[in-house]
């Protein structure tokens, strides 16, 4: 059903995403770009282009690193492997091409890649021999890859540029609901980096406006068949990510008590968005105080000066102009807020404001 919160993996399950999901699978590019913020869709997107396409695929998800604040090399390497022998079930062939490569073992059905020392697996050696296995395409999926910055032991950056430059049988496709930190990452746009002026697919997904989450709320409940005509209020509470209207769906099944239904989505939310925003903290404990103050200052958007008057009120010192044009940067390029065109800093969705009124 359209209201199940289960990511979804079937386009009859979705809804509104068709051009993106047509955009994936062209894959116009060797690496194409997923973005938008917090439950968007792009997990459900990507996964059911991956699936129409049926192309064999490695889908990495680093969301699961996010609460330790890093990945490690072999953090990479041992989702890579899990992936490989998923891989390997249905593709036994491709173990004739991986066995070739230093820091792999074979052992029975299983390969074992190996993730420290001086001989360690390569990902561009692994991704070399996908691409001499592959009839016609193969896909590297990294979810949430902006987390790419805080790997530590390694940079694929150099790997993505080889296979871009090298391995046309090879598509990588990376997510990221940072987008300003994926940019930061990957830097195309930076001559220093392997992946400058490369061109990129690039698709990204938008919240839906009143009348897309009038649609989708209709569209839900009509499937569920209960009458419904609140839409107004639901759009004002909880704005337009299709994640809190699915909640929101959900929980009205339940009950039938807009109230309620609200009140629970809300209260997830919150709960949700807190716990993402400690996360965010974790690499930047020693401003841990001073992000929380700008969150709370931009509630109802806020100017320049009226983040630094609250930040120097706060700690009853100076500030340095620096120092509070890079917390709002952090907070824009992890998507937390957004600065409009009035120059002021807003969150960038109701419901983030709510966490932190």
């Amino acid at each position: 059903m359209i209201f199940d919160p289960v990511p979804k993996e079937s386009r009859k399950d979705f809804f509104n995403r068709e051009e993106e999901i047509e955009r994936i699978k062209s894959l116009s590019s060797p690496i194409t770009l997923v973005l938008g913020f917090r439950r968007t869709g792009k997990s459900s997107v990507i996964r059911i282009a991956l699936n129409e396409l049926n192309f064999p695929y490695i889908y990495i998800d680093l969301r699961k690193f996010e609460e330790k604040g890093y990945a490690s090399y072999k953090d990479l390497i041992l989702e890579l492997q899990k992936e490989i022998n998923r891989l390997v079930k249905r593709f036994p062939s491709i173990t004739g091409f991986i066995k070739r490569i230093e820091g792999v073992k074979i052992l029975g059905n299983e390969i074992r890649l190996r993730w420290g020392g001086d001989k360690r697996v390569s990902i561009s050696s692994l991704l070399e021999s996908l691409n001499d296995w592959a009839e016609d395409r193969v896909i590297l999926t990294i979810d949430e890859a902006q987390e790419l910055l805080n790997l530590r032991g390694a940079n694929l950056l150099s790997t993505f540029a080889y296979s871009f430059d090298n391995l046309r049988k090879v598509k990588i496709i990376l997510s990221g609901s940072k987008m300003g930190l994926l940019y930061r990452y990957l830097g195309k746009d930076n001559p220093k980096s392997p992946l400058y002026g490369r061109a990129m697919n690039e698709i990204e997904l938008y919240p839906f406006n009143r009348e897309k989450s009038e649609e989708f709320l209709r569209l839900g409940f009509s499937e569920l068949k209960i009458n419904f005509d609140k839409f107004d209020i639901v759009y004002e509470n909880l704005g337009g990510i299709p994640g809190w209207l699915t909640y929101f769906g959900y929980y009205y099944y339940q009950k039938r008590d807009l109230s309620e239904a609200l009140s629970k989505t809300i209260n997830t939310a919150i709960g949700l968005i807190r716990e993402e925003f400690n996360n965010f903290l974790k690499t930047r404990a020693i401003a841990k105080d001073r992000y929380v103050t700008v969150m709370k200052t931009v509630i109802n958007c806020a100017s320049w000066s009226e983040i630094k008057r609250a930040l120097e009120a706060r700690e009853g010192m100076e500030i340095s102009d620096s120092e509070i044009y890079n917390y709002l940067n952090q907070l824009i390029d992890s998507s937390w807020i957004v600065k409009k065109d009035d120059k002021k800093y807003c969150p960038s969705e109701p419901l983030i404001a709510k966490a932190f009124s």
